[in-house]
């Protein structure tokens, strides 16, 4: 979904990056937040550490500055397996929300939704996380997003996207999952979950292999994993099968 991207040059890419580091490090300082901004071109994050580390008993080692992956793992390893599912299948939905607009309105979004997160003495606890669209590359693709991790303060832990600018909150929905495959991609993946092989999926919906295969890498991108496993698993987790 990310790194499948085309990136267009940018002659400004240095004092963007600068400057969208300069807004997260603010996030962790005033917010006591975990703040991780991924570089999807670069394939690499840039994160910042408030008081949430402390709790959750990040090591000096786990605190690095940049990482070369777009996957947090000192929260991921952290994480209740289930909840990583929902989190992913969440941000597939609001990725596929913005893609429906231009580029200047995606800033006014936010999507907010909640982790279960071991702390430093083992005990879990409710975190939210929000996926903040920071810059976008100048041929439209998404170029830095940032993850803010923070204390849950909320007892009700529903999914949303928040227009910061007109303060409308959309609950999450089945349709925002639906509407992020075509039913005939949704067909294909549910004879996938039922363990048909392409040639029996061909047969059955009347279509070629070729068609199939097309079907599944739309899936996977889509879905933003590497393999059908997993894109059941997400596809699982958003109600879609």
């Amino acid at each position: 979904m990310y790194l499948s991207q085309h990136f267009a040059d940018d002659e400004n890419e240095e004092r963007l990056i600068a400057e969208c580091r300069m807004l997260v490090r603010a996030y962790a300082f005033t917010e006591n937040a975990i703040v991780s901004m991924g570089d999807n071109k670069l394939n690499c994050s840039y994160c910042y550490f408030g008081g949430l580390a402390d709790e959750l008993g990040l090591t000096a080692e786990e605190r690095k500055e940049v990482i070369p992956s777009l996957y947090e793992d000192f929260i991921f390893h952290r994480a209740d397996i289930d909840d990583l599912a929902h989190r992913h299948a969440d941000e597939v939905a609001f990725v596929h929300l913005l893609k429906s607009l231009v580029i200047d309105e995606r800033r006014d979004y936010y999507l907010s939704d909640y982790m279960r997160l071991r702390d430093r003495d083992g005990q879990q606890r409710v975190i939210e996380h929000r996926l903040f669209p920071i810059a976008a590359s100048p041929n439209g693709s998404f170029r830095l997003m940032a993850c803010v991790y923070t204390m849950s303060k909320d007892n009700v832990h529903q999914a949303k996207i928040i227009n910061t600018r007109t303060g409308e909150i959309r609950v999450l929905t089945n349709k925002d999952y639906e509407n992020v495959l075509s039913q005939r991609e949704r067909e294909v993946l549910r004879l996938i979950d039922q363990g048909k092989l392409s040639k029996e999926i061909a047969d059955q919906l009347s279509i070629s292999i070729n068609t199939v295969n097309r079907h599944r890498q739309n899936i996977l991108e889509k879905l933003n994993v590497d393999h059908a496993i997993e894109a059941c698993k997400v596809a699982r987790a958003m109600g879609l099968l």
